[in-house]
């Protein structure tokens, strides 16, 4: 494959230089709202001012071949490594810093389960919200606004607010 043209609903998220696999020169990965692509630049010198860029696919990954576990996106990140499980196969990608490899986990785990950062973490509290309300049968949340609106002692004296069943 010669080169890659975007279709009319994809997005760029992110693109960087990368090692990946066995290839030993840095490639240039593309992460769009529905790819992974990696290609190869090459600087050709046209004359002495101009320089003219030759792109060659490596690869392509579909976002939606991408492997889940439990809800969890099977992208795994090490350092500045990180590793991909996908449906055909599996591959490492090395970044050269891990701020680079942290932005494109939290992308593509975007890109994956189409919900952010934020709402994966408010998810999870009212997950553990829920947990606690049901193993010890009260209302958390009643008892946090208790706390707040009358005070610790307020809240002892008045008793902790039992689940309504």
């Amino acid at each position: 494959m010669k080169n890659y043209a975007l279709a009319e609903d994809e997005v760029i998220l992110l693109t960087t230089e990368v090692y990946y696999n066995d290839v030993e020169d840095k490639l240039l990965l593309t992460l769009t709202s529905k790819k992974i692509i990696i290609e190869k630049v090459e600087i050709k010198k046209v004359s002495l001012l101009k320089k003219e860029e030759d792109k060659k696919v490596i690869n392509i990954v579909n976002i939606s071949d991408i492997k889940l576990y439990n809800n969890k996106v099977q992208v795994h990140q090490k350092n500045t490594e990180v590793y991909i499980q996908t449906i055909k196969n599996n591959f490492t990608i090395k970044f050269d810093n891990a701020i680079e490899a942290v932005k494109f986990v939290t992308k593509v785990t975007d890109a994956v389960t189409g919900t952010t950062i934020s709402d994966r973490g408010v998810k999870k509290v009212k997950n553990a919200f829920d947990k606690v309300d049901d193993v010890l049968g009260f209302d958390t949340r009643g008892t946090v606004k208790g706390v707040i609106e009358n005070g610790i002692t307020g809240t002892l004296l008045k008793g902790i607010k039992r689940k309504d069943k």
